[in-house]
């Protein structure tokens, strides 16, 4: 039977591994998605997106209200609240292939993705027709765009967006959401990874000072 040999670490590195353990002293999915998903590109963790895993080592239960806020005329104030609701649980379906990223760029403006927004993805989940989807080109390049499969297309909406019904489309291609950008037409010798689906864009919109 072998041995087992004491393991020495510094201060430093002593410290770094409690923060890593997390209060309960197991690894935090944090440590766990990096572990697990070997597959996520250097391109993807390294690209201007800011990629973070997600910790989830907190639950704060907000009151949801029982009727829906109008936007236009105001409505009675009834001071009634549902059952609480835990963010952790409602913007996170897969923790181990969930992570937070944030807009690099004006190319999906027009869908409400503003530079510094900070937005989820889930690797888990199959990218569909229209889905928001960060890619992968050619293994190097990451960007934020649309998924369109061209199957799904009617000939007005290509007409609509390139003013011809009968372009010639690649199976699938990646649109921008803003007139300053092109849309990502593949060519044969490119090639497009999906690396996650974009399922919530946390937009803030009361700036702190």
């Amino acid at each position: 039977m072998s041995k087992k040999l004491p393991i020495y670490f510094s201060d430093q590195a002593w410290s770094s591994l409690q923060h890593l353990m997390g209060d309960n002293g197991k690894p935090s999915p944090t440590i766990n998605a990096l572990l697990e998903q070997q597959d996520i590109s250097d391109a993807f963790l390294h690209s201007n997106l800011n990629v973070q895993a997600i910790k989830r080592n907190s639950h704060i239960q907000l009151p949801v209200a029982l009727e829906r806020i109008p936007a236009g005329p105001a409505f009675a104030n009834k001071d009634v609240f549902e059952k609480a609701l835990d963010l952790n649980d409602y913007l996170v379906i897969n923790p181990l292939a969930t992570f937070i990223a944030h807009v690099d760029s004006e190319s999906l403006l027009h869908a409400g993705f503003e530079i510094n927004d900070t937005f989820l993805v889930d690797r888990s989940l199959e990218a569909k027709h229209g889905d928001i989807v960060v890619a992968l080109i050619d293994n190097r390049e990451i960007t934020l765009k649309r998924l369109m499969i061209s199957a799904k297309m009617s000939k007005d909406e290509i007409a609509d967006i390139f003013g011809d019904a009968n372009k010639v489309l690649p199976e699938m291609w990646l649109k921008a959401e803003n007139p300053a950008y092109e849309h990502i037409i593949p060519e044969d010798s490119q090639t497009i990874s999906i690396q996650g689906v974009v399922t919530f864009n946390l937009k803030q919109l009361y700036k702190r000072l």
